[in-house]
């Protein structure tokens, strides 16, 4: 006779198989297996994943989120029924964005108290109204959404579900667990197989060599990169076939990480439009809309490019207009390119008159820069440009920044320093996760300072209580720092761009602008984080540090500063 366990035995055995580092979870009353197994694994001393209590279900998809960003290792994240599904998924939506792997689950009770013995609490009243089941909620928002189908199924379902995440494209997968089958006596799981990592699927040769060609007859080449940065090995794949090539490197404003070294010669700044019309090749790297809209297109280029998935199945538009693909892990097709072009040949005279070029185009880049970042210094109320630049003035190399500010993102690409890969987030999806995602980050990180960079709207949006309290709970000092304008400024840009000479413009008649927010170092000091409002500039370097030396201490710093 097999031997037997119940279902919270068998989703930790398969959490073990899978490497699960933290089960983060806002649960409900049907966890409870899950628990027991839990305090099963901890009175055992036997090593598992931990368990990571929150107070909100965006913080637990977040910080799974954060996490994986990082590590590219895939969580599990436990919610509550339907409703706590609904209150994740604008984080289920951004990890699905973001391309981030995690296992989430939630439970539903099937027979809605009919089996006799089995009692799933007064919550299956409102389990009543999910027709269908809860996977019907997050079908758009994950690769996979099913039901387990029975205690049989259980072990092996969450393995699948684990293995389905981590595949390309990797992204969000769901399981919905019925409280009875968890419960039920499941086959207990043998054996200590480790499941292994996914393999790494190339371009062929034949696909290859085309771009391989082009790249050395071109005169003019360009590469584009949105999200090349998102792991050190493409980062540094990327570096490497531009230095050998000189290869020129913009960086949209949309960059979603750190993708080359911003200092680096061959960086040429965020200014598509100002060089594509002059470009024979465009090499476009993990980018999902280069052009935008798609008569932007480079006139008389050739592009081509490099993604593991180019046509993304969760955009409704991509009008990518590629002549070539190469398909296949960016960072092995960087690399066969790169070997590619060594075994063809190139014209060494030509590639260093091209680097000494834009070397100097980067260094008149790099002093228009110095310019505004002099002459924003001394400005009252404070100039956002003087917030980036005393930021990278005060903070360790190894920050690590997580970007939520909306109206003030094309500056923070220009003026923070950010010169190594992981350097650089910003989250996909609506805004609210900003908080969530630097505590996942802080959470794989735990050595680096982490900063999230806010704007006042955005902190507004997230859920700033339960985000403080993990912080708080599990030691995950970061600094929030508040882009504070007391305004929705992208709502008022929009609506003047439409109506410049409206009566809203004539008249100072604006709605849905102005913020009326709480003070944010009140909300610090109640979970004994340490909380500033900066409004001298001269101050601003001096908060920085201290707010600094709070994290190094253990305590969240939140910096609200006074922007004009």
């Amino acid at each position: 006779m097999k031997a037997k366990c119940d279902g919270g035995e068998a989703m930790l055995a398969a959490f073990r198989q899978l490497g699960v580092d933290y089960i983060l979870s806002s649960p409900g009353t049907e966890w409870a297996p899950v628990w027991e197994a839990m305090a099963r694994q901890t009175s055992a001393g036997l090593a598992g994943p931990q368990f990571i209590d929150c107070w909100h279900e965006t913080v637990a998809v977040n910080m799974a989120t954060g996490y994986a960003l990082v590590t590219g290792r895939a969580q599990a994240v436990l919610l509550h029924a339907a409703s706590g599904l609904l209150q994740g998924s604008l984080g289920l939506q951004g990890a699905l964005l973001s391309g981030v792997p995690m296992v989430v689950m939630s439970a539903e009770s099937l027979t809605y108290g009919e089996q006799p013995g089995f009692d799933p609490g007064p919550q299956w009243i409102d389990n009543l109204s999910c027709v269908g089941g809860p996977q019907r909620l997050v079908e758009p928002l994950t690769k996979f959404a099913t039901q387990v189908g029975s205690p049989d199924t259980l072990y092996g379902s969450v393995i699948r579900a684990g293995e389905l995440a981590q595949r390309v494209p990797r992204g969000p997968t769901y399981l919905n667990v019925p409280f009875e089958t968890m419960l039920a006596d499941c086959p207990a799981p043998g054996g200590n197989r480790t499941v292994p990592a996914p393999p790494r699927l190339r371009a062929m040769p034949e696909d290859l060599e085309p771009v391989a060609a082009a790249l050395c007859g071109a005169q003019n080449p360009l590469v584009i990169t949105e999200a090349a940065g998102r792991e050190p090995e493409t980062y540094a794949a990327l570096l490497a076939l531009c230095e050998t090539l000189a290869l020129p490197v913009l960086e949209p404003g949309g960059a979603l990480y750190a993708n080359f070294p911003r200092d680096h010669p061959l960086h040429q700044g965020h200014d598509i439009a100002a060089h594509k019309d002059n470009a024979d090749l465009v090499l476009v790297v993990r980018t999902r809309v280069p052009w935008y809209p798609a008569r932007e297109r480079p006139r008389d280029a050739t592009v081509a490019i490099l993604d593991e998935t180019p046509h993304r199945n969760y955009m409704d538009y991509q009008n990518l207009q590629a002549d070539l693909y190469l398909e296949g892990d960016v960072a092995t097709s960087l690399a066969d390119l790169l070997a590619a072009v060594e075994a063809i040949g190139y014209d060494s005279a030509k590639i260093e008159d091209r680097r000494r070029r834009l070397a100097v185009a980067h260094a008149e880049h790099a002093e228009a820069k110095q310019r505004k970042q002099n002459d924003a210094r001394g400005k009252s109320p404070i100039d956002p440009i003087w917030l980036c630049t005393a930021l990278g003035k005060v903070m360790p190399e190894d920050t690590i920044y997580l970007e939520e500010v909306t109206s003030h993102t094309p500056l923070l690409r220009q003026h923070i320093p950010c010169n190594a890969p992981q350097r650089f987030f910003t989250r996909q999806g609506g805004l609210g996760q900003g908080l969530a995602l630097s505590l996942g980050v802080k959470l794989a990180r735990p050595d680096q300072p982490v900063v999230a960079l806010m704007g006042d709207g955005a902190m507004l949006y997230n859920p700033v209580l339960a985000s403080l309290g993990a912080a708080r709970d599990y030691g995950l000092p970061i600094m929030a720092v508040i882009f504070n304008n007391r305004r929705y400024a992208s709502m008022r840009g929009s609506h003047l761009k439409v109506y410049p000479e409206g009566v809203a413009a004539r008249e100072g008649r604006f709605y849905g602008v102005n913020i009326n927010a709480p003070d944010f170092v009140q909300i610090a000091e109640s979970f004994g984080a340490h909380g500033e409002r900066v409004e001298d500039p001269d101050r601003l370097e001096t908060a920085l540090e201290v707010g600094l030396s709070a994290t190094q201490a253990g305590k969240t710093a939140i910096l609200d500063v006074a922007l004009n």
